[in-house]
């Protein structure tokens, strides 16, 4: 039996947002279609967020589909139960919603629901569940298992600060950097993100990356281990900043040259913002030791391959942040992965 319960987390939410009402529980939004597979509004009015949903599984009217409008859903896709808490939609849905291979179509149908419902006031984000079981996975583009806060838009129509947005959703740059406009911190991020690919490491925002940034998920560890670490990916040439499992910061950066860098478990024991180095006579700005006299630590040339003498060097912007999260005594995971 279909059980829908509208918390009174979601009344409080859209009352802060100044919500109007038609009626009892009655609201007016926009559901989302596609039209040649773009995303277009078509504007209801229902009882409540359910009612919304419900109508965004309808479909399109007779008259809507005459002027073009489609829907990526599946027909028939039934809906369970809603609830909504911390102002968080939480949807489950009849497995039809799942049905189908193509990559474009499933992005396409979790694209218009979270665009639905993100539509509405006072909603911040969206959770989907399957015949009452655990959030969903991965859909391209997606990590159904988190809360999703934005639908991604498709890869031929995204702007510059589209893809930026996408890059600070998915850990690889920070928030700050979403300006719309070219720069070191977005070149940065994105050879970061081919690095973590394993696609052709050029910093360059090409369509083929482009694509592939609509289709990432947040990177996981290597390791899966408890509270605050970071990650050395030697092959990958990547550190991850990470918390209870969660990748919080993917940094590109340029290890040892020739395995001068160790693999192993170690921990931040010393650091110095500015700190000089005796044997090659120069200044390490943000260093963190974390075995030996081996450190991360910013330099001016961080290419994209091993080149260090065996510390892990970062980008001037970054290091400062490293230097911040790996305190004393935070492990530091050095692994000399095999990539395919």
């Amino acid at each position: 039996m279909t059980r829908i319960s509208l918390t009174l987390a979601v009344t409080a939410a859209l009352a802060l947002a100044g919500q109007a009402h038609a009626g009892p529980d009655a609201i007016g939004s926009d559901v989302w279609f596609l039209r040649d597979g773009q995303a277009v509004a078509a504007h209801r009015t229902a009882p409540g967020i359910p009612g919304l949903v419900r109508a965004l599984l309808a479909g399109p009217t007779r008259r809507e589909r005459s002027d073009g409008l489609r829907t990526a859903i599946p027909s028939g896709t039934a809906l369970r139960e809603l609830t909504v808490a911390h102002r968080v939609v939480t949807v489950d849905l009849g497995a039809r919603f799942t049905a189908g291979r193509d990559d474009a179509s499933l992005r396409a149908r979790v694209g218009q629901l979270v665009r639905t419902l993100r539509a509405v006031p006072g909603v911040v984000g969206v959770r989907v569940r399957i015949e009452g079981g655990v959030p969903v996975g991965l859909f391209p583009g997606y990590d159904l298992r988190a809360t999703v806060r934005e639908p991604v838009p498709d890869a031929h129509t995204l702007a510059l600060r589209d893809v930026q947005q996408l890059l600070a959703d998915l850990g690889f740059m920070a928030t700050t950097g979403v300006t719309g406009t070219p720069g070191d911190e977005t070149s940065v991020a994105v050879l970061a993100f081919q690095k973590w690919s394993g696609l052709p490491r050029t910093g360059v925002l090409d369509a083929t990356t482009t694509a592939a940034i609509t289709h990432a998920t947040r990177p996981q560890p290597a390791l899966r281990l408890p509270g605050k670490r970071v990650e050395i990916l030697l092959g990958r040439q990547v550190a991850l900043a990470i918390v209870g499992n969660r990748v919080e910061r993917v940094f590109h950066i340029s290890s040892g040259s020739y395995g001068r860098t160790p693999s192993g478990e170690f921990r931040v024991y010393r650091k110095e913002r500015m700190s000089w180095s005796v044997p090659f006579s120069t200044w390490m700005p943000f260093a963190s030791y974390f075995v030996g006299g081996i450190a991360f630590h910013a330099y001016p040339s961080v290419p994209a391959y091993p080149a260090s003498h065996g510390c892990v060097r970062m980008m001037a912007r970054d290091a400062p942040l490293m230097y911040a999260f790996a305190t004393y005594g935070t492990p530091v995971d050095v692994v000399r992965e095999t990539l395919a």
